[in-house]
């Protein structure tokens, strides 16, 4: 029964995406679908995505779509197309792929904006022909497989410490980005994100409750909105103080919490200007400006490239 059910999910999976192209070709190019088609590819669309669920039971997928060819040892990135202000659009991609430049690991981005990794949500990897996701816990895959140790150096009451910024910014931190992009500035979005106006404008209000849902059941998402930029501006302060004059924030070298420290501060130089979390970055605390660009010249000399702006 299992079998079947799987079955059937992969059926309807394949449907709903062909019907997800057509409703974004009916947004880029209206001319290739005329209006009675239209209608009916939405309606269709909204008809599956509603049974898909039901069957998966509000469930994401994990079946991962796999590469059938790939060079051994190499990773393969999935995460979204470099946009103009930053070369990855999530800090946690930020985070990944600094920590790969990092490492010395070689590997290959595979751009696209669909959340379709192992645990339903980007970066994820693809290594010898397995899915792998959450940034952390590819972090420390690759750590074994590799024979990498960034904290080398470290002693345990250090590592500890760095534990404790990673996961202040990946789990607090984070979200004053959610709500300064995708709440408070989703109409600016189109600024960042190259898509059809009309489809940005489509998802707007799913967007922002999606996120102020998740927001909320994290918790942070009940305080008010002064409430947060106290919380917000409190633990960027906290990394400027702990940082000072330290070119790393665990001394001469970088280490594992640069990467995902860099993955969240990147998005507030590069993605949010005229924002609190901008001023407080690089006004009040000019230290983490020109920590983030030390990074960015160190490990990034191809981010004009990327983004485009090497004309």
């Amino acid at each position: 029964m299992s079998g079947f059910l799987e079955n059937v999910q992969g059926s309807l999976v394949a449907l709903y995406e062909s019907l997800q192209a057509s409703a974004l070709l009916m947004f880029t190019d209206p001319i290739q679908l005329p209006l009675d088609q239209a209608v009916l590819v939405g309606a269709s669309a909204l008809f599956v995505g509603a049974v898909l669920w039901t069957v998966c039971g509000g469930q994401r997928r994990n079946k991962v779509k796999l590469r059938k060819e790939f060079t051994p040892g190499k990773v393969y990135v999935h995460g979204p197309t470099p946009v103009k202000a930053i070369p990855n659009l999530t800090p946690f991609g930020m985070k990944l792929e600094t920590y790969l430049r990092m490492a010395d690991i070689s590997y290959e981005p595979m751009y696209q904006m669909s959340f379709s990794g192992p645990k339903g949500k980007i970066p994820w990897i693809e290594y010898n022909g397995e899915a792998l996701g959450d940034s952390g816990l590819i972090l420390e895959f690759l750590n074994r497989e590799k024979g990498v140790d960034l904290n080398q150096s470290l002693s345990d009451a250090d590592k500890a410490v760095s534990r404790a910024f990673t996961k202040m910014v990946e789990e607090n931190t984070y979200w004053g980005l959610i709500q300064e992009r995708w709440i408070d500035n989703y109409d600016k979005i189109h600024e960042l994100i190259e898509l059809p106006w009309i489809f940005l404008f489509l998802r707007r209000s799913a967007a922002k409750d999606k996120f102020r849902q998740m927001m909320r059941a994290h918790g942070i998402g009940r305080h008010s909105k002064g409430e947060l930029v106290g919380i917000i501006e409190k633990d960027l302060k906290a990394i400027s103080s702990f940082l000072g004059t330290k070119p790393y924030l665990m001394g001469d070298e970088p280490t594992e919490v640069d990467a995902a420290v860099f993955g969240q501060l990147s998005e507030i130089v590069w993605t949010a200007p005229d924002s609190y979390l901008h001023r407080i970055v690089t006004v009040d605390c000019p230290n983490l400006l020109a920590y983030c660009n030390r990074i960015k010249d160190r490990y990034w000399p191809d981010w004009d490239q990327l983004t485009g702006n090497d004309a």
